[in-house]
């Protein structure tokens, strides 16, 4: 029986992944480009005996944003504020607030419940228990299959590049201003699995098989 596996899949490309600016709860399409790369990752990775095959998918999460939506479409057949890294900091030395060990894995967004400025954010806080209840449901339903030798208990997550990688860190156990450097391509896919079959041992795959024949 194969171990279940989750797949995590970035939205394609945006004007503002060009420009670096934090998109938040921006509504920004994909670009042309953008949507170019998800086909091309839906075309290599995505059909029967393939890395990700849609007859083993049990749930697929999709966050509502357009460019995530749009994203899912292609695999599967507009807040101005938004502000680059060095805007950010620049602000916050206008405010007198922190910047040299100013960290968005350590200090949260701004205005979350840790209250560090302006704005509708979270604290790492919050989103590590935001995703936690993500990764306790999966959990939950591919533990469920392996103990009745299914394998089409695969998940597939649509989301953004910070949320996914937030939650890589939570699947493997670590805080989210743990120092693990970690890039997701804009269109790209990522895989989340267990070691040795079992839910209480997550673990990253670095690199798998096709399932050919299963």
């Amino acid at each position: 029986m194969p171990t279940p596996r989750l797949f995590l899949a970035r939205h394609g490309e945006t004007a503002w992944t060009l420009t670096g600016q934090h998109t938040g709860v921006s509504e920004i399409p994909l670009t042309p480009l953008g949507e170019t790369q998800v086909a091309l990752s839906s075309t290599a990775l995505i059909g029967p005996s393939k890395h990700i095959d849609p007859a083993n998918l049990t749930k697929i999460y999709i966050s509502p944003r357009i460019r995530a939506r749009r994203t899912a479409e292609l695999l599967i057949p507009r807040y101005p504020g938004a502000r680059r890294s060095k805007e950010i900091l620049e602000d916050r030395r206008r405010r007198g607030l922190e910047v040299e060990g100013f960290c968005i894995w350590k200090d949260g967004c701004e205005d979350s419940v840790d209250g560090i400025g302006i704005g509708k954010g979270e604290s790492p806080k919050e989103m590590e228990e935001r995703i936690d209840e993500v990764i306790r449901e999966i959990r939950g339903i591919q533990g469920q299959g392996i103990e009745a030798g299914r394998g089409d208990v695969d998940v597939l997550i649509v989301s953004h590049g910070h949320y996914l990688r937030a939650l890589t860190k939570r699947w493997l156990g670590f805080s989210l201003d743990f120092p693990l450097a970690m890039v997701l391509e804009p269109g790209g896919i990522a895989t989340l699995t267990y070691a040795h079959n079992g839910v209480n041992e997550p673990a990253l795959l670095l690199g798998g098989t096709f399932r050919a024949g299963e």
